[in-house]
């Protein structure tokens, strides 16, 4: 999204103030930005964002279980299996990004 190099002041009050470079991602992903130069997290945006995960959470945990079968760009079947994978099956197939 950003392509941000820190300055020595800015990592200096970074280590002081407890923050993370992950935390600035996230701030940048979901804050809302008020100023050409500026990024507020408002409780809205924290509710929102909170929210949203709480959803992919519910999500995760229903679709535990589920295999997904492809060939290259196609989805061919989808179900709930009741075995883990073997490691012979984990070669086979790799989950496409």
């Amino acid at each position: 999204m950003y392509d941000l190099r820190f300055t020595h002041h800015a990592e200096t009050r970074m280590r002081q103030r407890g923050f993370r470079n992950a935390d600035v991602s996230l701030v940048l992903s979901v804050a809302t930005r008020v100023a050409d130069d500026a990024f507020f997290l408002s409780d809205k945006d924290a509710v929102r964002e909170i929210e949203r995960r709480r959803h992919e959470i519910q999500q995760l945990e229903r679709l535990r279980g589920t295999k997904l079968v492809v060939d290259g760009e196609d989805v061919i079947t989808l179900y709930h299996s009741d075995r883990k994978p073997s490691q012979a099956d984990s070669g086979k197939r790799r989950r496409r990004s």
